[in-house]
């Protein structure tokens, strides 16, 4: 008798279960997937080095999904590509070699930014950068990083 009831139980509780249809198990540790951005700010967009890295050359640089960048000064004209990620509140940026021409090219680095603290208004439901304080690391010899301010362009 008692395996009878106790079938007869599991088959209604089942049968209650299908007919108010799927429920969620809640996790404690649950968390939610939210768009990587610095501090829940928008960093796509174009922005110029407020000042020269090395000599007269000035970056500038497009956080895009393909990444580019270009230097001017002294003459010369280079436009490379580049790889961005973020990571917290970090921008990593990977700046591939580029040819300048005339003999010339501009060589690869590494950049990591991070925002000023700066927005400028809200596109859509996110924050935009107005600037990024950023560490260039080139990998020529004898050069060592620099730091600089880049406004958005």
């Amino acid at each position: 008798m008692h395996k009878a009831l106790a079938r007869l139980l599991g088959s209604i509780m089942l049968l209650a279960g299908l007919l108010t249809g799927p429920t969620i198990a809640q996790d404690a540790n649950a968390f939610v997937i939210v768009p990587d951005h610095p501090g829940g700010v928008g960093v796509y967009g174009c922005y110029r080095a407020n000042q020269p890295l090395y000599g007269p050359y000035i970056l500038s640089f497009c956080l895009e999904r393909r990444g580019t960048y270009q230097v001017r000064g002294g003459g010369v004209r280079c436009d490379g590509r580049l790889t961005w990620h973020t990571a917290g509140r970090d921008v990593l940026v990977d700046i591939q070699r580029a040819s300048c021409g005339g003999g010339v090219a501009w060589e690869a680095a590494t950049m990591d930014c991070r925002p000023t603290g700066r927005s400028m208004g809200v596109v859509g439901q996110l924050m935009r950068l107005s600037s990024l304080r950023c560490t260039y690391r080139p990998t020529v010899r004898f050069k060592g990083p620099r730091v600089f301010t880049a406004n958005r362009i």
